[in-house]
């Protein structure tokens, strides 16, 4: 069974979710250039709990928090949105070099379980307010979705 499929998001989702901080379509102050609107390519991954998030294709990727397929091009789990209405993922497949697309297709389990470990560090790291582990999580997009995540950081 087939647990991620690499798609483009569709305008609406940039639209109703410019307010994202770290989020690839980010501009100042939350607003949304046409140069970074035109899409961009994700893989969906459905966790555990049922949320579907997707984890854009990146050329230059420097940090480990990823999915390296060749070079420097992976999956970014730092950038990983929550795609709360699938209506927002584009019917079309979004292709990509041959060899990036076996070996992410190869990988798929091994995807979803290490996002889900980056998840679960992050929510780990926020509840207890540990700025050890939170470090690593500065630039991710996982700050814009503590309501989902249950996530209650100390007072």
């Amino acid at each position: 069974m087939k647990i991620i499929r690499i798609v483009k998001l569709e305008d609406a989702f940039f639209r109703e979710n410019n307010h994202l901080i770290e989020a690839l379509h980010s501009g100042t102050g939350g607003d949304v250039s046409a140069e970074k609107t035109r899409g961009y390519g994700v893989v969906t991954v459905r966790i555990e709990n049922g949320m579907l998030f997707g984890i854009p294709l990146r050329s230059h990727i420097t940090h480990r928090s990823a999915f390296i397929t060749i070079g420097t091009k992976g999956l970014d789990y730092t950038k990983a949105v929550l795609i709360r209405n699938e209506n927002h993922v584009s019917r079309e497949a979004f292709h990509i070099p041959q060899d990036e697309f076996v070996k992410i297709a190869d990988r798929e389990l091994h995807i979803r379980e290490k996002f889900e470990k980056f998840i679960k560090k992050y929510i780990k790291g926020a509840n207890s307010g540990d700025s050890n582990i939170l470090r690593e999580y500065r630039f991710s997009t996982l700050q814009n979705y503590h309501p989902e995540l249950k996530i209650v950081p100390p007072a």
